[in-house]
């Protein structure tokens, strides 16, 4: 089932690359070539995350001869996820038996979150699975005491890190793993120095540049952990403006990536696990994973970037305590602990349906490239906005001009604004990026507020524009269809003509950008009239 998954739609969006992140890591990967360029950061100086996933990516890419590598990529990521679902059953058994393991593989197969993500070759799907090894051989050494399972743990580890800087949290359940392993007091210290050589081997070997360019490697993680925390102000982060620690990444995904079901089980299995730990000693397993959900929770939760798919590492942990959750309440509340397991599975599996179904129709940015060829003319002056793609996506013939939306309100920015929409025939917002954020943010982008009223109100200045055409594409179960509504709480709405087709909508609430704008983002075309 959750290859099925997976694997349906992964040319989501017609091998254009609409996920940056992406795009970048592909980008990157096919300019690699063996023997002559091999270091990364000779193509992007840039570039934050481990070479492990690059180098996986022009491997396998090389050895089956294609150019393709986004699609190769995609089903690199699905595989991963399918080990992640496999790795979360193995770790789950070992630590509280067959049963609490089958399901809790059973909740990621079927979590939303996972099920797109698998659709990305981001850094944090193949993370996932290796900090999910990791974690697996250092539960197994709390229980055999085997020098093997702590080069194990740390080789996994070390692959973590090499695929992403943030894994460096691995230490800490490691190190309950080896302080609680069945050994003498002078056998844990070397199981330690075992592990973290292992690691750093295995760290070395998968990402050679990365110590040789060591201050430009350490450069890129400083500059990504200052904008994780709010500290360098950059457009991709300005949506968690106003948003509470904990509370929005909660929210998210239980409107979004688990669904409330499954989502509620899964937080509520969390603080089950910390309750009961407060109250009686857990067992060394329980601490080694306790060592490694608590500690990324509460850093994940505080940060000012809030992207959802920093919760990856932990949600198969999560998935095992809501297993857990159900057998608890199965000794509460007797037969109705196997219904709610059953509701859960169902409304998961319900929910994946309707969510992959995007993948039955084009993308958004697609059909509205075609709507531009078929219907305005080539040499017409479109007006596109900063930070978005720009649409069409064959521009040749087309005019594009940018529109500096992101830019602070100074007289400069409404000069070159003005200019554009004076010029302009056509606007095209090509997601939700710029209005559903920068409209919130009164204190500072009051104008920007005030353009977005009048542009979906109809009239811009002296020269109006009015919607003609919009395009999207969204989750649906039959007539039930499922829908962001970006301009919550905004004093302006969305055009009348991108109301989706269906009988039924429910309407999500105000989503996170990156669960709405690589696979079904929401194309409007506004015209200009006398």
């Amino acid at each position: 089932m959750a290859a099925v998954l997976r694997f349906h739609g992964l040319d989501w969006d017609g091998g254009i690359g609409a996920h940056p992140d992406e795009r970048f890591m592909v980008g990157v990967a096919e300019s690699l070539h063996w023997p002559d360029r091999l270091n990364p950061f000779d193509m992007a100086p840039s570039f934050a995350y481990g070479h492990l996933p690059l180098y996986v990516l022009a491997l396998i890419g090389g050895l089956i001869q294609t150019g393709d590598l986004l699609l190769v990529g995609r089903v690199m990521a699905a595989l991963f996820d399918l080990g992640t679902v496999t790795l979360t059953f193995a770790l789950g058994r070992r630590v509280y038996g067959e049963k609490i393991g089958l399901l809790g593989a059973a909740f990621v197969a079927l979590m939303v979150l996972h099920v797109q993500q698998a659709h990305f070759y981001i850094a944090d799907v193949s993370l996932v699975f290796f900090v999910l090894g990791a974690l697996l051989f250092a539960v197994r050494l709390v229980g055999s005491g085997e020098p093997s399972d702590a080069w194990l743990a740390g080789v996994w580890a070390g692959l973590a890190v090499g695929t992403k800087f943030g894994a460096a949290l691995l230490m800490l359940p490691l190190g309950a793993a080896c302080a609680a392993s069945p050994v003498q007091s002078r056998g844990r210290w070397r199981y330690g120095l075992e592990c973290g050589v292992a690691a750093m081997i295995a760290f070395a070997l998968t990402n050679p540049f990365v110590l040789i360019s060591f201050s430009t490697f350490w450069r890129n993680v400083a500059e990504q952990v200052v904008i994780a925390r709010g500290m360098l102000d950059v457009p991709y982060t300005r949506q968690f403006y106003g948003t509470w620690p904990y509370l929005y990444s909660i929210g998210q995904q239980l409107y979004w990536g688990m669904g409330w079901p499954l989502g509620l089980a899964m937080f509520g299995g969390l603080a089950c696990a910390i309750w009961q730990a407060v109250q009686k000693p857990p067992s060394q397993a329980e601490w080694v994973l306790l060592a490694w959900v608590v500690p990324g929770f509460t850093l994940i939760g505080v940060l000012h970037a809030k992207f959802p798919r920093y919760l990856l590492p932990l949600t198969p942990l999560l998935a095992l305590y809501a297993a857990h959750l159900f057998v608890v309440l199965r000794h509460r509340i007797g037969h109705l602990a196997p219904f709610l397991i059953c509701f859960c599975l169902a409304s998961s599996f319900l929910y994946c349906i309707a969510f992959v179904n995007l993948y039955r129709t084009p993308h958004p940015w697609q059909a509205a490239s075609r709507w531009f060829y078929d219907y305005v003319p080539r040499g017409t002056i479109v007006a596109v906005e900063q930070w978005d793609h720009p649409l069409p996506l064959n521009a040749t013939g087309y005019d594009l001009r940018e529109l500096p939306i992101f830019d602070d309100d100074t007289q400069e920015k409404w000069t070159a604004m003005g200019e554009a929409l004076a010029e302009a025939s056509y606007i095209v917002i090509a997601s939700k990026r710029g209005y559903a954020t920068l409209a919130r943010w009164s204190e500072r982008y009051l104008l920007t507020a005030r353009y977005y009223r009048q542009l979906f109100a109809g009239r811009v200045g002296e020269v109006g524009y009015e919607p003609i055409a919009c395009f999207g594409r969204h989750p649906r179960l039959g007539s039930l269809v499922l829908v962001d509504n970006p301009t919550a709480n905004l004093d302006f709405s969305l055009p009348e003509l991108c109301r989706p087709e269906g009988r039924v909508i429910l309407r999500l609430g105000r989503l996170d950008e990156s669960f709405v704008v690589y696979d079904h983002p929401q194309v409007v075309i506004w015209r200009r009239v006398p």
